[in-house]
Order: C-alpha cells, then structure tokens, then sequence
C-alpha cells in the first residue's frame, strides 16, 4: 500500500487510479477512502469519465497515522497534508472535491496552494457561515463531537447527529481518541477565509443535510454554483444528480 510523508513526517495512505486531469478526493470526518469515495460510487464514476483520482485517508482515519494531541491537527495542517501529497506525486494543477470537513479542507487549500484549478464542495450548506468556534451556540455541535467520542457510554449521547457520528466511529472501529483530539484542534474557520476563495466552486448539498442550503455559500464567491439534491448530509455523496453535477462542472473547468 502506497504511503506518502507529510510536513511533520506523519505517514498517510493514499489511492492513485487512473490517467488524465487530476482530482483530488478529501473525505469527510469519521470517513476514509473507501467509506466517502469508493462505495458512495464516486471514484469509479470519476475513473469512468477519464479523470485521475487521487484519494487519501486524512491523519486521524482509516489506514493513516492517528495522533492523540490535538496540536497535531492545528491549523493549517490538514491542507498542508493535501499540499504535500501534491508535492510527492509531482502533481501540476488539479481539481479537489472534498465532502463535509474535506470540503473545508478543500477550499482552505485552494487559498494556499495555487495548484487547485477548481473545488466541489459536498455537504456544506449555510450554517457553516455562522460557525466560529467553541464559543458559539452554532459552533457548539462541532465541537461537542469531542465529548461524543470520548463519552464512555455511547447511550449518555442524546443530541442525534452526535450519536450517528460517534455509531459510525464505532462501527468501524475507529480510533476515536484520535478523532476527538481533531475536534479539540483550532483551526480558522471557513467563514473567516471563504472570501479568499478565487477558484470555481460547486457546492453540492442534499435537501435533508442539517448543514442547510449551499445558496449563500455560492453568493458570497464571484464563480460558484450551488446544486441541492435529494439526501441526508452522507447521501448527497451516492445521489446520481449529484454525481452528474460533479462531472459537469469537471468538464466545464477541464
């Protein structure tokens, strides 16, 4: 299996497939390669269409390094990872689609690294603009994902989108110390650097995502589309309307 260095010599995995424009794949929190990309159906229908995919399994996930101090995902060092798989496959310019904190991860690149051509947001919607912080009433779910990992007790979890994040870590065994000290990371949040974005940007969301309507996301950005398909914050990724979206704005930006 393939495994690249980041900047702080974290060991992370990654998937190249395919030839042709280089796409990116950032996955979401709790997720991994195969979990966001491989059975949601987008890779192969990104490998289908001619693209390059590059996928990796962020630190903290999956089969990449999992650190227990939340220094270690401070800041800018998500995308400083993305940045450095770029580096190590000698990669140009090339698309990035990230789904949830992925698509975070996603736009903050493309204000850093001038090798992201375009980005497709999946499951950010309007909430995500009032989101500042652990000080926040808004903020307060995001980072109370903390707690939901560490709880000893999943049962003492009332609050639903906790309770799905913390059974999904479960289900695959997860290590959810790991995932908590990423929740517990500072990081700037989107709000305070979405303006800076200057690439093309899809925002895809799915009508029942809590994360609320991608419109006023593409409205503060010069050149950004917003697409509301059917599904819940994780189906909006297997929603076939969503996926033709992806690969028309690919195509229209290629």
């Amino acid at each position: 299996m393939p495994y690249f260095r980041s900047g702080d010599d974290a060991s992370l995995y990654y998937d190249d497939q395919g030839d042709g424009a280089v796409v990116l794949l950032l996955h979401g929190f709790v997720g991994d390669v195969n979990i966001d990309w491989i059975r949601s159906g987008i890779l192969d229908r990104l490998l289908d269409e001619g693209y390059r995919t590059i996928a990796y399994d962020a630190r903290g996930h999956g089969l990449s390094d999992k650190p227990h101090d939340p220094s270690a995902y401070a800041g800018d060092i998500l995308s400083g990872d993305a940045s450095a798989l770029l580096d190590t496959l000698e990669i140009e310019r090339c698309f990035v689609i990230g789904f949830s904190l992925g698509a975070q991860t996603a736009l903050r690149l493309s204000t850093l690294d001038a090798r992201v051509r375009a980005v497709v947001a999946l499951g950010l919607g309007e909430t995500i603009l009032t989101r500042v912080g652990p000080s926040t009433d808004e903020g307060a779910a995001v980072w109370s994902l903390a707690a939901a990992m560490r709880a000893d007790d999943p049962d003492t979890i009332t609050q639903p989108g906790l309770r799905h994040y913390r059974e999904m870590a479960d289900a695959i065994r997860a290590d959810r110390q790991a995932l908590a000290a990423l929740m517990d990371a500072p990081r700037i949040p989107v709000v305070e650097f979405l303006d800076e974005v200057k690439v093309p940007v899809l925002f895809v969301t799915g009508s029942d995502d809590p994360a609320g309507a991608p419109n006023p996301l593409a409205a503060r950005l010069e050149d950004a589309l917003a697409v509301t398909t059917a599904g819940d914050h994780a189906g909006v990724r297997a929603q076939a309307a969503a996926q033709e979206a992806i690969v028309e704005f690919l195509d229209a930006h290629a």
